[in-house]
C-alpha cells in the first residue's frame, strides 16, 4: 500500500518528498512555514484585497468599453471544462457583456463541445472559435511523444501539448480585435502540479523564471528530435505567450491585462457544480474526473506520469486544496478514483496522432 502524507494526500512516490516523524510531507510543512501563500481562505482581509482588486478590474474594463465603443466589457478563454464555464456565467451573472473564446482542439471531447453551446445559449453571450492550421496540434504532439519516449523525463511531458501552450497569443490578438481590454479564464492558485513544476524548473525556482526557461529549454536541445520544424510556431508562440502573464504579451498589447478568476475568488466547488449542472454541463461520461477532461490529452500525460512515479496530477490538485482549506483529507481519499484513467480515451488520443498502446507501455519507473 502507498504511504500518504498524513496532513494532504501526496504519495511517497512523488519525487523529493520526505516525510516527518509525524508523517507529514515536506510540500504540507514547506506551506505552514510560509509567509508568502498566495491566498489564505481563513484570512479575510486576505480574500477582501482581492475582490476589491477583481471590483476595480471590472469597473476598468466597462469603462474602457465605453471610451472604445466595444461591444464587450469582457473576454472569457473557454475550454468547455468546468472552471472556465462558471467563469463565463459568473460574469454574465454580473450582467457583463461577455465575448467567449474557444479553441476549437482536435483532442477536445466530445462533452466539450456540448457544453460550450449549451452554456452560450443560456448566458446569451457570443461565441468564437479557432483552430491552428495544417494539423499543427497533431503533427506535434505526435513527433514530441515519440521524442519524449526516446528520452522519458517528468519535467518534458507537457512538450506533448506544446501548441495548445501558446493559445494566448490568439486570445490576446482576438481580443485587440475586438477592444476588449480584460480576458479572464479560470485558472487558480492550486493548479500547477509541484511534481511537474519541480522536474522543470528545479526545486525552489520560480515557474516563469529565466533559468526556468533556461533549463526546459536546455531539456529540449539535449533531445534532438524535439528539434523539428513542427515545434518552431508552436515554441516561439509558447515563449511569448505562456499562461499568458509574459514580458511579451505586457509589451506588445499593454491596454489588455489577462486574469484567472479563482485567483480573486475562494474557489467553491459544491457552487460551481451546482450552477453548472442548471446551465446543462456535464462532464465526460468516461472521464471520472470533472477537473480537465476537456483536453484528453491530459489522460494520456496522466497516464504517462502514473507510468513514471505512480501519481497524477489530482494528487497534487487534492494535496493542495486541503492545504488551503478547500477540501478535507477525508474527502480527497474518498475521490482518489478520480484520479484514474480511462484506458480508451489513451487510446483515442494515440490513434490520432498514429501510435498504439503499445507503443508507450514499456516506460521505466524513475
Amino acid at each position: 500500500m502507498v504511504k500518504r502524507c498524513s496532513r494532504c494526500i501526496m504519495p511517497e512516490t512523488i519525487p523529493n518528498i520526505t516525510f516527518d516523524k509525524n508523517g507529514v510531507c515536506n510540500y504540507c510543512n514547506e506551506y505552514t512555514q510560509s509567509n508568502n501563500v498566495t491566498i489564505s481562505y481563513s484570512n479575510l482581509n486576505n480574500i477582501r484585497e482581492r475582490k476589491e482588486k477583481f471590483n476595480n478590474l471590472i469597473r476598468q474594463a466597462k469603462e474602457k468599453r465605453i471610451q472604445a465603443g466595444s461591444k464587450y466589457d469582457v473576454m472569457v478563454a473557454l475550454s468547455g471544462g468546468r472552471d472556465s464555464s462558471y467563469v463565463a456565467w459568473a460574469l454574465r451573472k454580473m450582467e457583463l457583456k461577455v465575448l467567449c473564446v474557444n479553441y476549437n482542439n482536435p483532442f477536445s471531447s466530445p462533452q466539450t463541445m456540448i457544453n460550450i453551446k449549451n452554456l452560450v445559449k443560456k448566458i446569451n453571450a457570443d461565441l468564437i472559435t479557432f483552430q491552428f492550421p495544417n494539423k499543427r496540434q497533431e503533427r506535434c504532439s505526435e513527433n514530441n511523444l515519440k521524442a519524449w519516449l526516446k528520452r522519458p523525463d517528468l519535467g518534458s511531458i507537457g512538450l506533448v501539448c506544446l501548441p495548445c501552450k501558446s493559445i494566448y497569443l490568439e486570445f490576446f490578438k482576438i481580443a485587440k480585435k475586438h477592444n476588449v481590454s480584460l480576458i479572464w479564464d479560470g485558472s487558480s492558485p492550486n493548479e500547477g502540479s509541484i511534481f511537474k513544476l519541480e522536474a522543470r524548473a528545479g526545486k525552489g525556482i520560480r515557474p516563469h523564471s529565466l533559468q526556468s526557461y533556461l533549463k526546459m529549454g536546455s531539456k529540449f536541445i539535449k533531445n534532438y528530435r524535439y528539434l523539428k520544424p513542427c515545434n518552431i510556431i508552436p515554441g516561439i508562440s509558447t515563449l511569448l505567450s505562456l499562461d499568458g502573464n509574459t514580458s511579451y504579451l505586457r509589451w506588445r498589447y499593454p491596454d489588455i491585462e489577462k486574469c484567472g478568476y479563482f485567483w480573486f475568488h475562494p474557489y467553491n466547488e459544491e457552487e460551481v457544480n451546482q450552477v453548472l449542472k442548471d446551465v446543462g454541463w456535464s462532464k465526460a461520461k468516461d472521464n471520472k474526473s470533472p477537473w480537465r477532461f476537456d483536453c484528453e490529452i491530459d489522460s494520456l500525460k496522466n497516464y504517462l506520469y502514473i507510468q513514471l512515479i505512480g501519481a497524477t496530477e489530482k494528487d497534487d490538485r487534492f494535496s493542495k486544496d486541503i492545504r488551503s482549506g478547500l477540501m478535507t483529507r477525508e474527502e480527497a481519499l474518498q475521490r482518489l478514483e478520480e484520479g484514474e484513467v480511462n484506458i480508451d480515451i489513451v487510446k483515442r488520443v494515440l490513434k490520432k496522432i498514429h501510435m498504439n498502446l503499445s507503443d508507450i507501455d514499456l516506460i521505466e519507473k524513475i
